[in-house]
Parts: structure tokens; C-alpha cells; sequence
């Protein structure tokens, strides 16, 4: 079995369960498509280039809510929101093998960037050790300020800005605590339209210098 009727038999067992109705195939097979990035399950099936079928190998699968959403008014069944079918369906997926990463099933995708950098903020830091070498301070919090994600066919392309803040060592010469950087996250496209591989960073950034204008 494919991994889409997969899904869509198991949409269809869910709400005969849950209902005591019936889903046709059709708007099962259809509501997948969505969830993977689809305006259509012509489309998906027509993908060559990322099929669903290389789904195992992605790390990161961000299901397509606004689409699900779209598709859903546009069938009459009573169905659940998007969220919880998505969730429903990631359960699925990593239950039959299919898929082992992490779903950010959000609709606020610059803050579940946001928590993903948090969780691992050496990811944005490492690339900073040259400027934080020119400072005489601590740094312990990195804040973004911007996040703003921009989509294209190969890839989820992620622009970061914001600061690196410290704590000065009161027994060297003061050279500064923050450091502004700007990051470029690229998600690789793997399988459909929202399913990536870990991203690849590449941060710049210097050392503020406002201090100076205090004096």
C-alpha cells in the first residue's frame, strides 16, 4: 500500500468510528493531499521529483493546516479541525514506520522556529565564537527577533535576526555583550511539499558597538 491510501483508509476507519458515517474515498484521498502540501491527490501523485514516498527520510514534516482547512469547507462530512486530524495522521505515520522525525503540527511556524533554535541555540552560537572572542563577556541568551520563513519548490528557506546578550567579566577591559546576528536556515525539501531535512545554517553577525555612544 502507498503511503497516501494509507492515510486515507485510516481517515476513513476514524470517522466511521467516530461518526457511525461515511467518508468517501474521494475526500479522504483528498484531505491527505492537503496535509502534504496538495491542492489536489492528482497533484501529489504526479509529484516525481519528492514523492511522499521518501517521507522516511525527512526529519522535520510540517503539515499543511491552511490547506487541510481550504479542503475541509469544501466537504460536507463533520469533520474534526486540522489540527487534530494532522496530529491524528503524524500518530499514523510514525506507527507504520513511515516517519521517525518530529511534526510541527503549529500554525505559527515563526514560533516553532523559534522553540526549535531555543532547544539547541549552539546551532546559531558556534558560528559566532569570532565575534564573541573580540568581547570580554558571557554569553548565555540568544533572542530572535525576526523569523520569517519564505517557502520555495526545493526548499523552506528561513531568514533569523536578532542578538546574542551576555554578562561582562568585570576584570577585563569592557568590549561589549551583544552580539547581532542574521541567520539563514535552509529546510531541504524531502518528501511532498512539507516534509524537510534538518536545516543548514549559515550565521553572520558583529559585535554592537552602541556602547559607545554612551560615552
Amino acid at each position: 500500500m502507498t503511503i497516501y491510501k494509507d492515510c486515507a483508509d485510516h481517515l476513513r476507519a476514524s470517522y466511521r468510528h467516530q461518526t457511525g458515517g461515511h467518508l468517501l474515498s474521494g475526500h479522504a484521498h483528498e484531505l491527505v493531499a492537503a496535509f502534504f502540501g496538495y491542492g489536489s491527490a492528482a497533484a501529489l501523485r504526479a509529484d516525481l521529483v519528492y514523492p511522499v514516498s521518501q517521507l522516511e527520510q525527512a526529519d522535520i514534516l510540517i503539515p499543511d493546516l491552511a490547506l487541510m482547512d481550504a479542503r475541509r469547507l469544501q466537504l460536507t462530512a463533520d469533520l474534526p479541525d486540522s489540527g487534530a486530524l494532522a496530529s491524528d495522521l503524524c500518530d499514523l505515520l510514525r506507527s507504520l514506520g513511515h516517519f521517525s522525525g518530529e511534526d510541527w503540527n503549529s500554525r505559527d511556524l515563526p514560533d516553532q522556529i523559534n522553540d526549535y533554535v531555543q532547544r539547541d541555540p549552539m546551532m546559531i552560537e558556534e558560528d559566532l565564537n569570532g565575534q564573541i572572542s573580540l568581547t570580554n563577556a558571557y554569553f548565555d541568551e540568544l533572542y530572535l527577533d525576526e523569523v520569517v520563513p519564505e517557502p520555495n519548490e526545493d526548499a523552506l528557506m528561513v531568514t533569523i535576526n536578532g542578538s546574542l546578550n551576555g554578562t561582562s567579566d568585570q576584570d577585563r577591559v569592557f568590549s561589549g555583550d551583544k552580539i547581532i546576528f542574521s541567520t539563514l536556515m535552509t529546510f531541504n525539501r524531502v518528501a511532498g511539499r512539507v516534509a524537510f531535512s534538518s536545516p543548514e545554517l549559515e550565521t553572520s553577525g558583529y559585535v554592537d558597538q552602541s556602547y559607545y555612544d554612551d560615552e
